[in-house]
């Protein structure tokens, strides 16, 4: 096997993803509008100067995604692809201290809209691809390089849409796709998590009604006082708990690691059909992270978007409540409306807010790309141990069925991880150059131990 970067060459490496992540910091595509072709023609630049091709996909105008291949001359396995997505959430520029689009460097720091979320990764699987291209080493694999437009509303113009039309570009067996990769402390072990299974997003519309009239004449049953107990109603619902597969296999593998009371305590509380949160909040996890914890281990369904009202002096005669809806892999989107129903009661009409919903997915973590990916971190930080992990949040994964999609791209153990949990769709979103720098090390390498000759 091709030997893996050396110091030389991941400093190499990490200029290259640095220099990309600039450029494509600099590309303006919030979704809405989009407008990746921006970042794809940059893309399309950066291939070409190492002589590599590339494929656009234009879902709708503007809406282009990007995929380019390494072909390996005698495959013995289906191709890896390295995937993520170029379109970024909107900002409010006047709360930003920095220019959201200027890529700058500030005391380390890489500043933009998408520096998190995920042009940071991209950057760094476009510099590990062309580092590839340019070593000449023989590929067992051909590895695929994918740039996606239209990720943050929903993937209708981009993976969705390539899938759908464009199947053959995506011949991947596995991918390596953002979701994972930030440690974390547990019971004094360091830990990677490996996203294999993420939530389906379910969204709801809850629809409240009254009588209208004047304003100035206050109504005992209006639409609005009903929307306050149909809101006290839905935030006091408490879904029941559910270890799934991916959590559990999460749980198992820090028992297996720390050992001792923790990990009696862990198999204890495997041991339930239905530990309540009060017995999972138990478990020696980081203060910090237990919202997270307690989001992977329910359905979850969150107020968003309130319309209503037209006119300042008249009583509106319904309003319509928007909910972001999680449901954790196996549970069926008309059982989880089923359940809101039963805990808002009459007093809200409760229905489907898109004509399509997404189920939670997961992928088996028994494959030898993941275990690529834990020996490939063993090999970067040999007292940390990769174990997998469901998302709380959604990802193109579901858009792709074909393929074992794995979300991990880490983080150096530093105390910049807390800090990154809040700038992702936050202010002043930023990445340190050395974690860009360590996340494409590990590219790099993961490529070569899954494809290199």
């Amino acid at each position: 096997m091709a030997e893996f970067a050396t110091d030389e060459m991941a400093q190499a490496l990490q200029k290259d993803a640095v220099f990309h992540l600039q450029n494509l910091l600099r590309c303006n595509t919030q979704s809405p509008p989009g407008n990746e072709r921006i970042a794809a023609e940059y893309i399309k630049g950066a291939l070409a100067e190492e002589g590599i091709d590339c494929t656009f996909v234009e879902a709708a105008p503007g809406r282009v995604s990007v995929v380019a291949r390494l072909e390996a001359e005698n495959p013995t396995g289906r191709p890896v692809m390295m995937m993520g997505h170029i379109d970024v959430v909107t900002v409010e520029r006047e709360k930003w201290e920095r220019d959201p689009f200027g890529g700058e460097i500030i005391d380390g720091y890489i500043w933009g809209r998408g520096a998190l979320d995920m042009k940071g990764q991209v950057a760094a699987e476009l510099a590990a691809f062309l580092a590839l291209k340019r070593s000449g080493i023989a590929l067992t694999r051909d590895v695929l390089f994918v740039a996606f437009a239209d990720e943050e509303a929903g993937g209708a113009f981009g993976a969705d849409y390539v899938w759908k039309h464009h199947q053959d570009l995506l011949d991947a067996e596995f991918a390596v796709n953002e979701g994972g990769g930030s440690p974390i402390e547990i019971a004094g072990h360091r830990f990677y998590s490996c996203q294999v299974g993420e939530k389906g997003g379910t969204r709801l519309k809850m629809t409240v009604r009254g009588e209208p009239g004047h304003a100035s004449v206050p109504m005992p049953d209006t639409a609005m006082a009903k929307l306050a107990e149909a809101m006290r109603r839905l935030h006091a619902w408490e879904p029941r708990t559910r270890i799934t597969a991916s959590v559990r296999l999460m749980l198992q593998g820090v028992a297996d690691a720390v050992g001792g009371e923790a990990a009696d305590q862990i198999h204890a509380l495997l041991a339930q059909d239905a530990p309540s949160w009060a017995e999972i909040a138990q478990l020696p996890w980081p203060e910090a992270d237990k919202p997270s914890l307690r989001a992977v281990t329910r359905n979850t369904a969150v107020p968003t978007i309130i319309h209503g009202g037209r006119q300042i002096n008249v009583i509106p005669s319904e309003v319509v409540v928007e909910i972001d809806g999680r449901i954790l892999p196996g549970v069926a989107p008309e059982d989880f409306l089923a359940e809101a129903r039963e805990a808002i009661g009459d007093i809200a009409d409760v229905e489907f807010l898109y004509d399509t919903q997404e189920s939670g997915i997961e992928a088996d973590p028994e494959s030898d790309f993941f275990e690529a990916i834990k020996a490939t971190m063993t090999g970067l930080d040999p007292e940390g141990t990769v174990i997998p992990t469901l998302i709380s949040g959604g990802t193109d994964a579901g858009l792709i069925p074909g393929v074992k999609v794995y979300g991990f791209f880490p983080s150096l153990p530093t105390e910049r991880i807390p800090l990154y949990d809040t700038l992702v769709h936050g202010h002043n979103e930023r990445v340190h150059v050395d974690d860009i720098g360590y996340g494409t090390r590990f590219m790099y390498d993961l490529m070569l131990r899954v494809c290199g000759a």
